[in-house]
């Protein structure tokens, strides 16, 4: 079996071909905006492909010929017309190549909890059939990913899965999220002289946390699954307080931290409440969180903290 992984050099790209690599897969591609892979890379083949133009992704699909491809590009942050870019037509390029030249490939997609938006007490867990009212670009680009990716599987019967991860945690984890922001703005406060103070925003909020290598253990379930034209939660099912994952990770410092909440990172837009039911993932896929959250934390910032100075 050949895997094509979109987004290969990305933060869970990098751990799903260490996954797929124990799987035995006989041939590993990845494809992503670098010219060329960083030094270690385990692909068999590197592809520089910008998922935006569809010549690229054609181009890689019909060199490749993958019989699964794992869709990790994506883009959280910049102008909406770069969101929309790669989260929606991205994905549409993808599906429309595999349509034209590789119509029996295994296709995964990965959308976001962002697409649920704010969710009533009431309803939480959030299960996957709870309508879809996402806030701001990056939800409404992924709900729209989600909708085109139902359509080409209905209508022409396309091999096509959607995973919808929740808050993403683990070595290698980027400072665009969350918890890499607050680890990265620890060890930078630790690298300083003078008593470390760290800023933070809103610490009420509450989000489900779920380990990296059970997010790509999902993936290589779900794409050996038959069933397509569905949508998976890939979550923990347990709410955390910002407050309290935030506490955790200034446990790790070797000096007392001062946490401070700024008024410059509190976001109106911020959803009180989102955490998921993996019920139906361990109905289908046999799928069920298994790494605990502290110890995805200890992993996070010890890959980050390797080449602080904490002296």
């Amino acid at each position: 079996m050949s895997c094509l992984i979109l987004g290969a050099l990305g933060f869970c790209g990098r751990h799903l071909v260490g996954r797929l690599r124990q799987t035995g897969v006989s041939r590993l591609v990845g494809a992503d905006v670098l010219d060329v892979p960083p030094d270690g890379c385990v692909l068999d083949e590197y592809h520089r492909v910008d998922i935006r133009d569809f010549d690229q992704v054609r181009d890689v699909i019909g060199d490749a010929q993958p019989d699964c491809i794992f869709n990790l590009a994506a883009s959280a942050s910049g102008p909406a017309r770069t969101t929309f870019a790669v989260n929606l037509m991205g994905p549409i390029h993808l599906l429309e190549a595999v349509r034209l030249d590789k119509p029996d490939a295994r296709v995964l997609l990965v959308g976001s909890a962002a697409e649920y938006g704010i969710v009533s007490d009431s309803m939480l867990p959030v299960r996957e059939d709870h309508p879809c009212r996402p806030v701001g670009d990056y939800g409404v680009s992924k709900y729209s990913m989600t909708l085109a990716a139902l359509s080409y599987a209905r209508l022409h019967d396309l091999r096509v899965v959607v995973m919808r991860p929740f808050n993403i945690v683990g070595p290698g984890i980027p400072d665009t999220l969350v918890v890499g922001a607050v680890i990265r703005r620890v060890l930078d406060a630790l690298s300083r002289p003078g008593d470390p103070i760290v800023k933070v925003g809103n610490l009420d909020t509450q989000r489900d946390f779920v380990a990296v290598e059970d997010v790509v253990e999902s993936y290589v379930r779900a794409i050996q699954a038959d069933c397509w034209g569905e949508v998976f939660n890939v979550c923990s099912g347990t709410p955390r307080t910002i407050r309290s994952v935030v506490e955790m990770i200034v446990s790790r410092s070797p000096r007392p931290v001062k946490i401070e909440v700024s008024a410059d990172l509190m976001r109106s837009s911020d959803i009180p409440v989102l955490y998921g039911s993996w019920e139906k993932a361990h109905r289908c896929l046999g799928f069920e969180p298994r790494t605990p959250l502290e110890e995805s934390l200890k992993a996070a910032w010890d890959f980050l903290g390797r080449e602080t100075d904490f002296s």
